[in-house]
């Protein structure tokens, strides 16, 4: 457990705070690309720190901060124009890179205007999503994931507003153990499932003996999760990227994953982005998008799931004893809301009692906490130089497995990592 002053370090993000300081050297999911809007701006809020994202008429995108640098208006309800977004409260308009270019009031001839800059922050649109660097100087190499490149049938992307703290979000997905209870499906649901969460899978999940080891990385912690019967062992590694990234299974062996960025808006609210990557076929959207907790629309910021606090998740005692271990339907997304939501807005771990199958919650805890105490030098997962990045980021894979051999668990992964980059390079 932490003490009660680790808690609050590792949960507050505000200004002034450690945590945001750290997320904020990081670029930072803000957007999906189809938020974008044509012809009027966005209100956009993360890390505490509310922006205003647009396209001009020439089709480039900026985010600044939202209040104008003049007299504090809100540039979200701004005009479109002018070559940027023009207040409507005087009429200065500033360009996406915060530039100001008319102040209407001023006398001709003054150099106000070139004097005057609204912040504005670099972005990277890709994979459908919109990442923004929040932070002082230069940005850091961008991590090149292969799902936010593989083509668009083979990815997509969910976001969802969790009415919690974001380290409970993180830690949902980090927990290896979870899946033999919460998701866990009754026998007459299993036919449902499929990759890493079906087929014999299953026969490890109900039955298997538990065994976690973790490793310290140059990103964060990677967690292998095992689960034992008589002859075999089951093999399922997953990631703890440093500050707010988890990458878990979401196929079947070395054929994709799930990332999830949690990023927080405030310390009791934070959107999770769902990235899911399927190497080998096409993602049968209409099946399987779906099953994801609901997208959330910044157009429609209130809207809450069908599913939610207020009604208990609608869980039903009924479809507990033949469909569902939690009695909260198919959705693992779902699932994991109950769990981060329930527990409050901003739980207190000084009260929790850990265990054995909590090694990876303990490790990723201590990495995280070691990330803000450092003096910025040597961050995990955070790098200048491009190879660099593209180098470390390779060596964040995910496996499930399953295999006679018991002890060469680490080996065993090696071999597969290895034939996968071998795979990825050839294709």
């Amino acid at each position: 457990m932490l003490k009660p002053e680790q808690n609050e370090l590792v949960c507050r993000s505000g200004p002034g705070t450690a945590l945001g300081a750290l997320m904020r050297r990081y670029w930072q999911p803000v957007a999906m690309e189809s938020d974008i809007p044509t012809g009027e701006p966005l209100a956009v809020k993360a890390l505490h720190q509310d922006f205003v994202l647009f396209r001009d008429e020439e089709g480039r995108v900026g985010l600044l901060d939202m209040f104008c640098a003049h007299r504090g208006a809100d540039l979200s309800y701004g005009r479109i124009e002018a070559g940027g977004v023009r207040c409507i409260y005087h009429g200065w308009v500033f360009d996406v890179a915060g530039r100001c270019l008319e102040q209407p009031a001023e006398p001709p001839g003054k150099d106000f205007c070139a004097r005057i800059r609204q912040r504005s922050y670099p972005l990277r649109i890709i994979g459908g999503m919109v990442f923004a660097y929040l932070g002082e100087g230069e940005p850091p190499a961008f991590p090149e994931w292969d799902a936010l490149t593989a083509p668009e049938p083979h990815r997509f992307m969910v976001r969802s507003r969790e009415r919690c703290n974001w380290l409970q979000g993180l830690e949902g997905d980090i927990d290896p153990y979870h899946l033999s209870y919460l998701h866990f499906a009754m026998e007459g649901q299993r036919q449902n499932l499929s990759g890493s969460n079906g087929g014999r899978n299953y026969e490890f999940f109900a039955k298997g003996s538990a065994r976690m080891e973790v490793e310290k990385t140059g990103y964060g912690v990677r967690i292998y999760g095992m689960r034992e019967l008589a002859e075999e062992t089951y093999i399922r590694l997953s990631n703890y990227v440093c500050p707010n990234i988890a990458i878990v299974a979401a196929g079947g062996e070395n054929d994709g994953y799930m990332a999830l960025w949690h990023v927080p808006i405030d310390d009791y609210h934070h959107f999770k982005y769902q990235l899911f990557y399927r190497r080998s076929r096409p993602f049968e959207r209409e099946r399987e998008q779906p099953l994801a907790v609901m997208q959330w629309d910044p157009r429609h910021p209130d809207k809450l799931p069908e599913r939610r606090r207020e009604n208990r998740w609608l869980q039903n005692r009924e479809e507990m004893k033949r469909d569902w271990f939690a009695g909260l339907g198919p959705s693992f997304g779902l699932h994991d809301n109950w769990a981060t939501e329930a527990m409050g807005p901003l739980f207190d771990r000084s009260k929790e009692n850990l265990g054995y199958g909590d090694k990876a919650i303990v490790s990723a805890r201590q990495a995280l906490l070691n990330a803000m105490q450092s003096d910025g030098k040597d961050l995990p997962f955070l790098e200048r130089d491009p190879q660099a990045m593209k180098e470390m980021v390779a060596e964040i894979v995910v496996a499930s497995i399953i295999t006679h051999d018991k002890e060469r668990y680490r080996e065993i992964f090696r071999e597969r990592h290895l034939e996968l980059k071998k795979h990825l390079e050839k294709t």
